[in-house]
């Protein structure tokens, strides 16, 4: 994998939200893959193709908010989400520390040289046959492994690459290097087992599963190869003489957790009927290091899940040893075994320690933290080497025998996710909390492993308020709106009095309630509020599948303006009120994956027979609850949201995998496209911007604006002889804040190989967050049209102005602890 290598999050598969398996054109559409190390490769090349290699499922998504929800709480002192699993609403939990040792199944596989010969719809004739359209490869065989030829040294120094990648290699790497890697990362807490198989052969090329006919740098049939290499090895196993319980019980051996908490009981330690970790290694090189012999055939690393067939116990997924569904073959064996596979991940045969570490930390829940529009040549933040969620996965040890197998650490922000920032035994926890606009010292030792010392200082600030657009009312210039927050439960009351006959209420309703969690009611009171009767509307649901449906509830997603209906003749000729009422429970807000409509309720146009029409212009008589706006309100379409943000310092040094970031690299000679130089990141007090109103670190898209994004601590821009800027990867070097000034580094433009170099800088011990950290343009031009690739905008971060201030004041003799003041300016 290379970096422009590794993408963001939040997309979903082809899943329907009753869980089936989704068919036809959407069958054709992207997954998500991971980062692009290159910069000279054919993963750099600019293709404006959708650019992910995370693909989290719709109960992953919810999980991803639950968990940032609570780890919020945590940070903020509420004891609700102190414990190792966070109860967040009815029948809901989540995990908030991964520890113990978890099971991983490995099938390593092969391709045939059988080309799939597609059919109609998504897959007409000729899209899986001949060589890519590009003209990146002309190979349609295989391809099987052991085939990646040899690089030759003098001119590639980045590709990795040895004589036999048998299954002893793959044993090392997952149960040697990589359970050490996360022990490591954990601190002890958290390492992994499994087991590998032999090399087993597809019928099909590598064509079928990596061929980009979508648009997108992977594919929807990348997820058939997960069954096809399963039922071939399911039919191998049958073949060397096993029985079907047998094999049938090796299988259970690797499902010991329910990850999705189906049964809502908050035990996530009992098998659920879904192998827990599952991972394919592929033959053949990746196409996010630019593969030179499958071109855009090759399958570009990945974490998904493989919703290829319906049913099982997540509703889709691979039934293991089965040939159903998705691009399916008879050339396929067909032997299923009732065990299931969902999430996976995808590697390719020389793949690095840094890759498998990377798309397992994605299985963990970790997103990317790279902007993922680099895989496809877009944009990029300077989040680089400073973490495995980004280019910190491709890094090396400047050596001769290639790049990506010498990670760096996971950043305090990833342990924190994972929970590996809390107590172990009678010490800990590893990290402080410091509060905006109050005084506190704190000494925080290396990141990882954790010693008796903080690892990370977390500073609390204000809710951040995000102006939320809403979209245009149906008619007029204002609309209802409920609000949307996590145990949000809100209501707009008036009374009316009803005619005689027959009476009915009429409106329109745009809404994104998380679907079966969260609810809208219609309701009637004939006693003054005493007790209420939930009333039926054409967009009301009787089923309650979670027990959250109190009655009538309206849920799910209306993305326009949708006819809403109710009979209200039982009250004809009484003075009643009327009330809508929005409640939702302690968890995801909207529904997962869904940006449009914003979540909540809107509601315009409200008719009830003889009653004025009521578009929400004037004071119809509404009484709304609870009064300070934050539920039920009138609007004209914009409303504010409050968010949270926190500052996060951690030291960073170079220790255990972080003694790579010594060997950062640079892809620096046009004429030897596979050559790199290396150069070292400072170490010191890295500050990163945690703003919860960002989903992903895509500057290019919110330039200044991200999840997670370090604050540069010397964010002077440095030029080529071109005036091109120099890459995100290299100026985030000196990111740092301390007290020693930073080295002065010597690198080559890509482009030209014309030498550059920045100047050290002086030393820079204090962030004030008053100050300008961030820029839009410089002296060349504004982001989108400066010259050259990178733009002003996407280094660094725009920070908050909250008056805070964050000192380095003292560091022992190596740096191993730092002496750190915040304090309001």
């Amino acid at each position: 994998m290379r970096q422009s290598q590794h993408t963001g999050r939040r997309r979903l598969i082809g899943l329907l939200a009753t869980g089936a398996l989704v068919t036809g054109a959407i069958a054709a559409s992207p997954v998500q893959a991971a980062p692009n190390v290159g910069t000279t490769k054919a993963g750099d090349a600019a293709s404006g193709k959708a650019r992910n290699d995370n693909l989290r499922p719709p109960q992953a998504v919810k999980q991803d908010a639950m968990r940032q929800k609570a780890l919020e709480k945590r940070l903020k002192g509420d004891p609700s989400a102190q414990g190792k699993v966070a109860k967040v609403g009815k029948g809901q939990y989540v995990q908030l520390e991964r520890e113990g040792t978890d099971k991983i199944f490995v099938v390593i596989v092969e391709f045939g040289d059988q080309q799939y010969p597609g059919g109609t719809g998504s897959y007409p004739p000729g899209t899986f046959t001949g060589p890519p359209k590009d003209g990146s490869a002309t190979d349609v065989t295989g391809p099987r492994h052991n085939e990646i030829p040899a690089p030759n040294r003098a001119v590639d120094n980045s590709t990795l690459w040895q004589t036999d990648y048998n299954r002893a290699h793959y044993q090392d790497m997952y149960f040697n290097r990589m359970a050490k890697y996360y022990e490591t990362q954990s601190s002890g807490r958290y390492s992994v087992e499994g087991d590998v198989t032999e090399w087993v052969k597809v019928p099909f090329n590598e064509a079928l599963y990596g061929r980009n006919y979508c648009g997108s740098i992977v594919c929807n049939t990348s997820t058939a190869l997960v069954r096809d290499a399963l039922a071939v090895w399911v039919k191998s196993q049958l073949d060397a003489g096993k029985k079907m319980p047998e094999i049938q019980a090796y299988l259970k051996t690797f499902d010991q957790q329910d990850r999705y908490d189906i049964d809502g009981d908050g035990n996530f330690n009992e098998p659920d009927g879904v192998i827990d970790h599952f991972q394919i290694v592929h033959a053949g090189g990746d196409e996010a290091s630019g593969d030179p012999n499958q071109g855009t055939d090759a399958i570009w690393s990945h974490r998904s899940f493989a919703a290829v067939q319906g049913g099982g116990p997540l509703g889709a997924g691979v039934n293991v040893g089965s040939n159903k569904g998705l691009v399916s073959s008879a050339l396929v064996p067909d032997n299923p075994t009732g065990i299931w596979v969902g999430d996976y991940t995808m590697q390719p045969e020389n793949g690095g320690l840094g890759v498998f570490a990377h798309e397992f930390g994605h299985d963990l829940g970790l997103p990317d933290l790279y902007d993922t529009s680099g895989n496809t040549g877009g944009a990029e933040n300077n989040t680089a080497f400073w973490t495995l969620m980004s280019s910190g996965a491709n890094i090396g040890d400047g050596g001769p025998d290639g790049i990506g197998d010498d990670p760096t650490d996971l950043g305090a922000y990833e342990l924190f996710q994972l929970g590996w920032l809390q107590p172990q035994g009678k010490q800990g926890p590893f990290y402080d909390v410091a509060y905006a606009g109050k005084r506190s010292s704190h000494t925080i030792g290396s990141n990882v492993p954790a010693t008796k010392q903080a690892q990370a200082l977390f500073t609390v600030l204000p809710d951040k308020m995000v102006p939320l657009e809403l979209g245009d009312p149906y008619e007029g210039t204002k609309m209802y709106y409920s609000g949307a927050a996590d145990d949000l439960d809100t209501t707009m009351t008036k009374s009316v009095t009803l005619p005689a006959g027959t009476v009915g209420l009429a409106a329109k309703a745009r809404y994104n309630i998380e679907e079966d969690w969260d609810y809208t009611y219609l309701r009637v009171s004939a006693d003054n509020g005493a007790t209420w009767t939930n009333v039926a509307t054409s967009l009301s649901r009787t089923t309650d599948p979670n027990g959250n449906n109190l009655g009538q509830g309206i849920t799910g997603v209306k993305a326009s303006w949708t006819d809403l209906t109710a009979d209200l003749t039982p009250w004809a000729g009484k003075t009643v009120q009327l009330q809508f009422r929005y409640k939702a429970d302690g968890a995801q807000v909207g529904q997962p994956g869904v940006d449009t409509p914003p979540p909540g309720f809107q509601v315009d146009a409200i008719a009830v027979t003889g009653q004025p029409l009521d578009g929400a212009e004037s004071d119809a008589g509404w009484t709304f609850s609870p009064a300070d706006g934050s539920g039920f309100r009138a609007t004209a379409g914009s409303v504010e949201r409050a968010f949270f943000n926190a500052y996060i310092a951690e030291n960073r040094q170079y220790d255990g995998y972080d003694t790579s970031l010594k060997t950062a690299y640079n892809f620096g000679f046009p004429t030897k496209p596979d050559m790199v130089e290396s150069y070292p990141y400072q170490n010191g007090l890295l500050i990163n911007y945690w703003d919860g109103s960002q989903n992903d670190n895509n500057v290019g898209e919110h330039p200044g604006s991200g999840l997670v994004l370090p604050v540069d601590a010397h964010p002077e821009f440095t030029h080529w002889a071109d005036n091109t800027l120099m890459r995100n990867r290299i100026l985030s070097y000196d990111s740092t804040f301390g007290l020693e000034k930073t080295d002065a580094i010597t690198l080559h433009n890509p482009a030209t190989g014309v030498a550059g170099t920045v100047a050290s800088k002086p030393a820079q011990p204090v962030f004030d967050d008053t100050k300008t950290w961030w820029v839009n343009a410089d002296q060349h031009g504004a982001t989108g049209a400066h010259p050259g690739r990178y733009q002003p905008g996407w280094y660094g971060v725009d920070v908050p102005k909250t008056g805070t201030t964050i000192r380095v004041v003292g560091s022992s003799k190596q740096g191993s602890s730092l002496n750190v003041l915040v304090a309001p300016k």
